[in-house]
């Protein structure tokens, strides 16, 4: 290599000698008003050269230098990434471990070398939530929302914050500028419906899921919840005094699912409260030909005890027994309705039948116990009640949600336990979840669970 730079020097030597014995002439050149330089002509090319070389050479040096400085940033803005993302990771692991404070320790880290650490924003807000703290949570999804405004993670996070910490309306408001930018996106439109269902706002819980019904056809879940929120929109118009409207909506429901029995209780209410009791009679009669729901039968046998006709109710369930001479619960409504109207010797024929059949009929113990208390044969009696033993004396069929196994005996459209509509069933056997034999319902026929819970202790309907 050097043999090779000492021949091409050479070489450049004799080429300028020649160039200059070829050319003698001089070139002058004025530096200022008193002073020139003469310079022979190769001698100005060379200078000309150098000085060309020169500048590119401080360029070039000034370019490097620029490289090697935003080289060596780069390399220092890895290595606080680095350790971001190794404080990061272990900030997540400690979060998903349950490690609260010790996630929120290695977040504060973070957050003193990159304050504006969306993730790192996200996940302490996030820590905080599950500390319950949410004030700190707010503020920290505040911030996270303000470094990306379109992160729709940020802004569900901050909308369950307002919701964990009872600030409705501001979770509203959160949500509502996510359906403002897209009124197509179902998620919003799920946590802003939810929202409304917690706070009993069901015109706009009823309006929203028609619209997640919409996109959402073939979901039997989305179905049966529209029917449940539109009853309860019924029976806020009927709050009202729209009863007209009311109506229509609980009739809607009923041609929509036969099965829905709050539907026909809640609308035959209505016409009993409007006067046209018949009317109600008709429904509540013809519902159970429909979906045999025992609980119609239950309204039916209250309203004509109530206008003293219990003919009318005994022949509705000798017709329903003849239809259905297998199912032991509706000759123990007889049997009870007998007892109710003191006619105890129909009674007891009707109830000793089921006597030895049924071993988790309680309730029917107690009816024969009383039967022969009545009848002054006290040794039948004692041994009836013993069979019955702990149980309440007053003769109530306890209604019962196979969903979540809540038994209680108060009838509501909607389960006080998990929230689900038209769950209730009622039976003298004392069913659990697990033995819930196969129903009427179609929606229970399809296994599904209840379509909406939440951590709240929903009160009775």
């Amino acid at each position: 290599m050097r043999l090779i730079f000492a021949i091409f020097a050479v070489f450049a030597i004799v080429i300028v000698l020649y160039f200059d014995r070829l050319n003698p002439e001089a070139v002058t050149i004025n530096l200022s008003s008193n002073y020139s330089y003469t310079i022979s002509m190769v001698g100005f090319f060379l200078l000309s050269f150098a000085l060309g070389c020169f500048i590119v050479i401080v360029f070039t040096l000034l370019r490097d230098a620029k490289n090697i400085f935003l080289d060596w940033r780069n390399r220092q803005r890895q290595k606080v990434e680095a350790r971001v993302q190794e404080t990061f990771s272990k900030g997540l692991y400690a979060y998903l471990s349950g490690k609260y404070d010790q996630a929120i320790s290695f977040f504060r880290d973070i957050m003193k070398v990159e304050p504006n650490h969306f993730y790192t924003l996200l996940r302490i807000g996030d820590a905080y939530q599950q500390e319950r703290n949410y004030s700190e949570a707010i503020k920290f999804h505040k911030r996270a929302k303000k470094v990306d405004e379109k992160s729709l993670e940020a802004q569900f996070a901050l909308a369950n914050d307002y919701v964990l910490s009872a600030s409705y309306d501001e979770a509203v408001s959160v949500i509502q500028e996510v359906i403002k930018k897209d009124s197509s996106n179902i998620e919003a439109l799920v946590r802003l419906r939810d929202i409304y269902i917690k706070t009993g706002k069901w015109d706009g819980a009823h309006e929203l899921q028609g619209r997640v019904v919409k996109h959402r056809k073939e979901s039997i879940e989305d179905l049966r919840l529209l029917m449940g929120l539109r009853y309860e929109f019924a029976r806020v118009l009927f709050n009202r005094g729209d009863r007209g409207k009311s109506k229509k909506l609980l009739k809607g429901i009923i041609r929509a699912d036969k099965d829905f029995i709050p539907a026909y209780v809640t609308l035959g209410d209505i016409f009993v409260e409007e006067g046209d009791g018949g009317e109600a009679a008709d429904l509540w009669e013809k519902g159970y030909y429909m979906n045999y729901s025992e609980i119609l039968l239950h309204k039916l046998e209250d309203f004509y005890l109530q206008l003293g006709e219990p003919e009318k109710i005994i022949w509705i369930y000798k017709k329903a027994i003849s239809l259905n001479p297998q199912n032991p619960a509706l000759k123990f409504y007889l049997g009870k309705l007998y007892y109710r109207l003191e006619m105890l010797d129909e009674a007891f024929d009707i109830l000793a039948e089921l006597e030895g059949t049924e071993s988790s009929m309680p309730e029917l113990y107690k009816l024969l116990g009383t039967i022969y208390e009545r009848k002054e044969e006290l040794g039948k009696a004692v041994a009836e009640f013993k069979k019955a033993l702990g149980l309440r004396k007053r003769v109530v069929v306890p209604y019962f949600c196979p969903f979540c196994d809540c038994h209680t005996y108060e009838w509501s459209g909607r389960c006080p336990r998990c929230g689900a509509w038209n769950s209730f069933t009622v039976s003298p056997v004392h069913l659990k979840k697990d033995t819930y034999p196969a129903t009427r319902n179609k929606w229970k026929n399809n296994k599904l669970e209840p379509v909406y819970k939440d951590s709240i202790e929903w009160g009775r309907v």
